[in-house]
């Protein structure tokens, strides 16, 4: 099979096109053709090597859905079945599993495209217990990166930052994959959306997918954000890090909520207690979602209640190219690889 491998850290000529042999399905694991994978920021991360306990080589993705075509011992899917995949399958038999926190499994190693070989490839291994069925009516090029996206969007704001109907929320990078997806989400949670971008160009298409307001800033944004909203949001979505973290904390009103999902630059942040104390303020880190999660946004989905936002499709041995084309901010959405295709 064709799959996208990284040897060494570094630059775009590190995403290899390589020929693998299938692999086979072990207890509790199926294999699936994967038909699309999803193009995310944290795969430039994973390839510049930004985290030491990845594992070379690896073929690279964490969002991939596809069809199940073998079966090992001890899986309750069946070959035929359309599945999409959470970023890790929870061991099921720690304290944290046990108390359905499946995100902060203590017991799981396995991480897709860092410890496993993930879905930059035609096929891929998945453990069952990461694995979501994906509804007959929601085609797998949009189900592949929904938890990525939108799930992960539905935790940070329902779980962590206790958003509600009535609600005003800021949304930083909001023309990316999470974003799109997550003024979505913010909109079936019955919230206002403030969006946040650097280009004015994409301020008509943000309101196009739930954005009732649009900030165009390449700086700071407080300042606005407190004149639009009459003294300052109930959550901040910040999906950048630090660039935009001081402030999506200084556009909160009192009592607001941070839900940090995103740090495309992987660099430290100063925070002043004094402003966080004062105005009551709270920062809730939110990493991944449940498989409750993802299977209620597949739902939306495929409800046509929420639409999956694909900005560019490229065949798998064009990863570099979307890569790059990623590296350029010029789209709007989520970008896939068509990876049965080649």
């Amino acid at each position: 099979m064709k799959a996208i491998q990284i040897r060494e850290p570094g630059g775009l000529e590190r995403l290899e096109l390589v020929d693998l042999p299938s692999p086979e399905p072990g207890a509790g694991q199926v294999r699936v053709r994967v038909a699309a994978c999803g193009v995310c920021y944290r795969d430039l991360l994973d390839r510049e090597g930004k985290y030491p306990f990845m594992r070379r080589p690896v073929v690279t993705g964490h969002e991939l859905a596809g069809e199940v075509v073998a079966v090992g011992p001890g899986v309750s899917l069946a070959v035929g079945d359309r599945v999409a995949t959470v970023h890790r399958p929870p061991c099921g038999s720690c304290a944290m599993c046990a108390r359905g926190e499946e995100t902060h499994c203590l017991g799981s190693p396995i991480s897709y495209g860092l410890t496993t070989d993930g879905g930059y490839a035609e096929e891929c291994l998945l453990w069952e217990a990461s694995a979501v069925k994906v509804p007959a009516a929601l085609p797998l090029e949009q189900a592949c990166f929904l938890h990525c996206t939108a799930a992960v969007a539905l935790r940070a704001l329902r779980h962590h930052a206790r958003l509600g109907a009535g609600h005003t929320v800021i949304v930083t990078g909001a023309s990316g994959g999470v974003g799109v997806h997550g003024m979505q989400v913010a909109k079936i949670l019955g919230a206002r959306v403030i969006a946040v971008t650097s280009s004015e160009a994409k301020a008509a298409l943000l309101r196009q997918h739930g954005a009732d307001e649009v900030i165009v800033s390449a700086g700071e944004f407080h300042k606005q954000a407190m004149a639009m909203t009459g003294g300052g949001a109930d959550v901040a979505l910040d999906l950048v890090g630090a660039p935009t973290f001081n402030s999506s904390l200084r556009s909160l009103a009192f009592g607001g909520r941070l839900a940090l999902v995103g740090n495309v630059t992987a660099s430290r942040v100063e925070l002043n207690p004094g402003y966080a104390i004062l105005r009551e303020l709270s920062v809730h880190g939110s990493s991944g979602a449940t498989r409750a999660e993802l299977g209620e946004v597949l739902a939306w989905a495929a409800e046509g209640k929420l639409k999956p936002v694909i900005a560019e499709r490229w065949p798998l041995r064009e990863a570099r190219a979307a890569q790059e084309r990623l590296l350029q901010r010029g789209v709007v959405g989520r970008q896939i690889l068509t990876c049965s295709g080649g």
